[in-house]
């Protein structure tokens, strides 16, 4: 097995532990769990977009890393405030932007483990099934049922990870409360396996440590500023029910997966277009 190839598997038995240790945490355990959901959120979370200007830049996209930072900031900052102003409507818009972005995200990564999973099926399977699951009602009960279903032909085609990749996630988002098991989902899957696919793509090469230093270099400015601009909104705007904080909670996560998924969707047309084009 090549190095890359192990890597990418050993990232993705630590999300199962991950996503099962924390999922289970918010039956028994639930405050610890929300508390060390909302950490992770404030780390990994933020860090696995925080390197989106630099990733732009060094394909010469924009008008350079500072000013698509800032950029990046302003869509942040106005889609944090419109998802303040209407919760619900974001609770809404994050689960619908996270349907193609994390299912697509998370089919990628499993075809570096050596998936024999199709697109678009996959990135359904993996992204718009598991997060239509939202407790324990009667649409995430059937959309439960479905993903055991794409878990059992996961099985039938011999590749008992792909059947634990959709029936994991799945199983923790249908166990946990609504909000808290999509940032159980959020913070132990999608965060650290993107992480793992943006060091394996460095262009620049060198040993997984040096990857990860450079990466935690470019990120760590972006995540500061991040991180100081949640607490401040937790510090002004906490107060209130239990619900009200977890609103809040969506606003930030969907406040920065806004303009993450626009500097996704930028760079994959890039790509395309190179393709298109032989280079």
């Amino acid at each position: 097995m090549s190095p890359s190839r192990k890597f990418a598997r050993d990232a993705r038995a630590a999300t199962w532990i991950a996503c099962g240790t924390l999922g289970a945490a918010t039956l028994f355990a639930p405050k610890f769990a929300r508390a060390l959901v909302v950490g992770l959120t404030a780390t990994i979370g933020i860090a696995h977009g925080a390197t989106d200007a630099a990733m732009l830049e060094r394909l010469r996209i924009g008008p350079g890393r500072l000013k698509i930072s800032i950029a990046y900031g302003v869509v942040a900052v106005a889609v944090y405030a419109v998802a303040r102003r209407y919760p619900l409507a974001a609770t809404r818009a994050l689960r619908a932007v996270s349907w193609a972005h994390f299912g697509s995200g998370d089919a990628a990564f499993a075809r570096h483990c050596g998936s024999r999973g199709v697109e678009p099926l996959e990135a359904f399977a993996r992204g718009g099934v598991p997060l239509s699951i939202g407790g324990r009602d009667a649409r995430s009960a059937w959309s439960f049922v479905a993903a055991c279903a794409f878990a059992a032909l996961g099985a039938a085609r011999g590749n008992a990870a792909d059947a634990l990749d959709v029936a994991l996630p799945a199983a923790v988002l249908y166990a946990a409360p609504a909000r808290v098991g999509f940032g159980v989902y959020f913070a132990t899957w999608h965060s650290p396996r993107h992480l793992a696919l943006i060091l394996e793509r460095d262009p620049r090469g060198g040993s997984y440590r040096e990857r990860f230093a450079r990466f935690a270099r470019e990120s760590a400015p972006n995540v500061a500023v991040a991180s100081a601009f949640g607490a401040l909104a937790f510090a002004l705007d906490s107060r209130g029910s239990r619900a009200q904080r977890e609103d809040l909670v969506t606003a930030l996560i969907l406040g920065i997966t806004v303009p993450h998924q626009i500097a996704v969707w930028i760079v994959e047309y890039r790509s395309r277009v190179a393709s298109a084009e032989g280079r």
